[in-house]
């Protein structure tokens, strides 16, 4: 049997095509300071995001903020936007990803991550990187004690000193206010909220504090409807404990299994 010549040259370009990885997406730059003194590692998650760790004591902790759309059995998280229907996000009972103010900008992404209901940060499938987790309240406990490094806790909700180590230095996402030194390397970023209420039979949610504060979900609930909570703010040296619903929307910082 003949073969065309035309043919082979097709075949050869075909053949090329079909074999050839899917191009990569755009994934940003992150414009995070972190300490020039510390030694870093480096995590992939399950999209392929490459994150910064640190190791504080004898927990290592991710160094940036959580921006996976997919949960380690590689269920997809939906993104659920702000300019969808307002009341879609407060009533969700499952978890849910969005970016501050809707933004697409790659370099932002990376910087601040995304902001999560706490529904993903406690679902079962677990929405941090195979072999870590979100952490618990006793996981922050833990940090916030050894990054204190004996200094007083000042009551049951804060420390005087600790968020001032944990957070990113100078003011370039911070702002002027920022009193933080970022000594334990952990370069905690004022990544802001979705806030949610419910008024007149239904939800709305709005964006604030980005540069102003940093909100991180634990994986502990309170009681059915809250979780725990860790926040930072620019014109404190304490971290503070809350709790809040978990329709809002806040950032998640993973920690590495024993």
């Amino acid at each position: 049997m003949k073969t065309n010549p035309i043919l082979i040259p097709l075949l050869f370009v075909m053949l090329v095509c079909c074999c050839k990885d899917p191009v990569d997406q755009e994934t940003g730059k992150s414009t995070a300071v972190f300490n020039p003194s510390k030694t870093y590692g480096t995590l992939v998650d399950i999209d392929g995001n490459i994150y910064k760790t640190i190791t504080i004591g004898d927990q290592t902790w991710m160094a940036e903020n959580l921006r996976t759309t997919h949960y380690q059995n590689g269920d997809s998280i939906p993104n659920v936007k702000a300019e969808q229907n307002p009341s879609i996000w407060g009533a969700l009972t499952a978890g849910a990803y969005c970016t501050y103010n809707n933004t697409v900008n790659p370099d932002s992404i990376a910087t601040f991550g995304f902001l999560y209901n706490a529904y993903a940060a406690i679902d079962n499938r677990n929405v941090a990187p195979q072999g870590w987790h979100v952490p618990t309240d006793e996981d922050w406990d833990k940090l916030q004690t050894f990054v204190a490094s004996g200094d007083a806790i000042t009551d049951e909700y804060g420390n005087g000193i600790a968020g001032k180590r944990l957070k990113e230095a100078l003011t370039l996402h911070w702002g002027v206010s920022n009193k933080a030194d970022n000594s334990s390397g952990f370069t905690a970023l004022p990544g802001g909220q979705r806030y949610t209420w419910y008024n007149e039979a239904s939800w709305h949610s709005k964006f604030q504090f980005i540069g102003g504060a940093c909100f991180y979900w634990t994986s502990t609930s309170l009681f059915e409807g809250m979780t725990l909570i860790r926040i930072m703010a620019s014109d404190y040296n304490s971290i503070t404990r809350g709790q809040y619903y978990n329709s809002y929307g806040i950032t998640i910082r993973c920690v590495k299994d024993n």
